[in-house]
């Protein structure tokens, strides 16, 4: 897993890696994942992606 990072700055850079590195660590020490970080969570829009697009019909 890595962050696309063209054209970003080596400090945001270093933000996306701690990120990945503390939603990794969450999911295997079976540890909640913060809410901020979540994009979809038991099939259903979470994070502020539940607050920014609606979910498609079938």
């Amino acid at each position: 897993m890595t962050p696309h990072m063209s054209g970003s700055s080596l400090s945001a850079q270093a933000r996306y890696a701690a990120g990945t590195r503390e939603i990794l660590e969450c999911f295997l020490e079976g540890r909640p994942i913060r809410e901020e970080y979540l994009i979809v969570d038991g099939g259903a829009l979470a994070g502020a992606g539940a607050h920014s697009y609606t979910a498609g019909t079938k």
